[in-house]
């Protein structure tokens, strides 16, 4: 386990008109602050509120008052005009905070989706904001209370949809936010296109492939689709790309550069130090698994993947359907040693699984899987020198799938016995249960802590003697990865 780590996220708080969005707004309000700035300003911002604050706030009582069939129509009017002027400062404020946002996402050189999701944010605040400017021009231009009441109905109706949810949800007790996921249970997918429909692949693909001449007296029916041929897919710029699970971290390219940039060892180290969880799914991400050294195959593909990406050597993220040997699932999955337990176990982590049998007996699994294809120098080094960062061929390499040793520990129960029922009957004497509501009372707490003390003595005797150079995994048990290089 790591000793620490953080990861720091933006929260977003958007009122008036800005929640269907997802703007960013408040990205760089968070980040524009360091610590020491943010607790010389903290006394300051308690009194002045955010605009976007103030702006949400201010709405939200406006919506409020011209609903109020208590307000007659001059009321609402005189309301709604002193709402007016501090909008109007308000927005002059955060156009300002747009401008600066803007700023720090192209100083940062974030990806351009996330700039133009500001822009996006941006123009939806412009199109109803403009809206509401309109009504309220309508209100004063009324002839009579009947337009104005009708102008007054359409800024409150348009209040009413724009308005932000509360931020405030209400506590489900069957469906906390740290539950278990409960996993629906399916079969491998065993057809390409049903795993293409994932990938969202652009159609027109297949015009920047590399092309390929091939001699040949008679037809080529079947020679590109039997492998006799390869056409290589050259890498492209999203295969060096950060992503929220690759991330390029300094620890990232520190270990990158630890290993010499070279995918040979890159692929070693992840494949012989980062164990295996049973479970489905994006979760932990490149960074996360390198701290804990554990992680899905997802999560060990995406270390591989960062790895090979800082070292300069294209990677990418591949799926299928595959098929193993039982005893090697078994071993894989926790060092089961009944098949249908081990399957049920990678089932209920989300992995597809299903068993495969052959004369009434569990043979193989099939299971859906996830591995990583790099662009390696392979020809003719196999990978061991990739010169450059140049490369000539798309190589398979799957970082999650291993096999391990498993050692019991000492069976201390055996070797060292506790007596339990001497233990609860020195308890018992010493103890007073009131009738009345069965508490307990009376405990001599120092008899019963010095037999647990003693215990404690004879169990660390007893190792000591028998197992002078133990270590806690000879003790417990261990399980370790069957290096391969």
């Amino acid at each position: 386990m790591p000793r620490r780590f953080s990861k720091i996220t933006a929260a977003i708080v958007l009122g008036f008109f800005t929640w269907t969005s997802g703007g960013v707004f408040s990205i760089a309000h968070a980040a524009q602050l360091d610590s020491k700035q943010h607790k010389a300003k903290t006394a300051h911002q308690k009194k002045a509120e955010a605009p976007e604050v103030r702006f949400s706030k201010i709405t939200a009582d406006l919506e409020s008052s011209l609903a109020d069939t208590k307000i007659d129509i001059a009321g609402k009017k005189a309301r709604l005009f002193a709402d007016r002027d501090e909008i109007n400062t308000l927005d002059g404020r955060m156009r300002a905070e747009f401008a600066a946002t803007e700023q720090k996402l192209i100083a940062a050189k974030l990806p351009a989706e996330i700039l133009e999701r500001h822009h996006k944010f941006v123009k939806q605040y412009d199109d109803n904001l403009n809206e509401l400017k309109s009504n309220i021009a309508l209100v004063e231009k009324a002839k009579d209370d009947a337009e104005a009441e009708t102008a007054l109905r359409r800024i409150q109706d348009h209040l009413k949809r724009t308005k932000a949810p509360s931020r405030h949800q209400k506590l489900d007790p069957n469906n906390l936010p740290n539950r278990q996921p409960v996993f629906k249970k399916r079969a491998p997918r065993m057809k390409k296109e049903e795993f293409d429909q994932d990938l969202k692949k652009d159609k027109h693909a297949w015009r920047n492939q590399k092309r390929i001449q091939v001699a040949s007296i008679g037809s080529l029916a079947g020679m590109l689709t039997s492998g006799i041929v390869n056409a290589v897919t050259p890498p492209t710029a999203a295969d060096l790309a950060e992503t929220i699970d690759v991330q390029l971290t300094p620890e990232i390219r520190a270990k990158a550069l630890e290993l010499g940039n070279n995918p040979v060892k890159i692929y070693e180290w992840v494949r012989n130090n980062i164990e295996f969880v049973p479970t489905w799914g994006s979760i932990q991400g490149a960074q996360m698994t390198m701290l804990t050294k554990q992680g899905n195959a997802f999560d060990t593909s995406s270390l591989l993947i960062a790895l090979l990406r800082a070292a300069g050597i294209h990677a990418r993220y591949n799926t299928g359907t595959i098929v193993l040997p039982i005893d090697k699932v078994m071993n894989w999955a926790g060092g089961f040693t009944d098949p249908m337990a081990a399957l049920d176990f990678m089932s209920s982590g989300g992995i597809p699984t299903i068993a495969l049998t052959e004369g009434g007996k569990v043979t193989h699994a099939r299971m859906e899987h996830i591995w990583v294809e790099a662009f390696i120098n392979y020809i003719p080094s196999r990978g061991a020198k990739h010169i450059n960062g140049k490369g000539d061929t798309w190589i398979k390499l799957d970082p999650s799938y291993k096999q391990y040793n498993y050692t019991n520990g000492i069976d201390i129960k055996a070797a060292v016995p506790f007596d339990a029922q001497a233990y609860l009957t020195q308890i018992q004497s010493t103890a007073t249960i009131d009738a009345t509501n069965g508490s307990v009372t009376g405990v001599d707490s120092l008899l019963t802590q010095q037999t647990m003390q003693d215990y404690q003595t004879r169990v660390q005797s007893y190792i000591q003697q028998n197992y002078p150079n133990a270590t806690v995994g000879d003790v417990l048990g261990k399980k370790e990865i069957v290096t391969k290089e």
